[in-house]
């Protein structure tokens, strides 16, 4: 990836992970507030900002898949997986919003796995597939058929 952009990219994270920090700390009762004020007209309570928040990544996305499009550098296909894969964490990283360390050896129910289980399993499955990765463009060897 270019420098400019994962400059950039780098910079959306940090933004994006002070927002959540301090989002990640509304009460869980947080009636009181997600009804407190900003110091802007359109977004102003704190729980109109969570809505946008949300809502203007996804919007800048499809603006962005346009525009790559338009000047001619829309994705390739082992883009398009990776993509799908990103959007994949995403949704990950959101299941874990909030998740406190007393939650993580509970099991939801007797025989399944705990919240540990399922992370230590993603870890260790995310450093298999990059090790397959890895190994397979070293080797360079083709399958015949895939």
């Amino acid at each position: 990836m270019n420098h400019e952009v994962s400059r950039l990219l780098a910079e959306i994270a940090a933004a994006r992970a002070e927002t959540m920090a301090q989002l990640t700390q509304l009460t869980q009762l947080a009636s009181e507030e997600l009804r407190f004020k900003t110091d802007n007209w359109r977004w102003n309570t704190v729980r109109r900002v969570l809505l946008r928040f949300g809502d203007h990544m996804r919007e800048h996305t499809t603006q962005l898949v346009a525009a790559r499009e338009a000047i001619g550098t829309a994705h390739t296909m082992p883009q398009r997986i990776l993509a799908r894969g990103q959007e994949a964490y995403g949704e990950f990283l959101g299941s874990v919003v909030g998740l406190t360390d007393d939650a993580l050896d509970q099991a939801p129910a007797p025989g399944e796995w705990t919240i540990r289980q399922v992370l230590e399993h993603l870890r260790d499955t995310e450093k298999w597939y990059l090790a397959r990765i890895v190994e397979a463009r070293q080797t360079r060897e083709p399958v015949e058929r895939d």
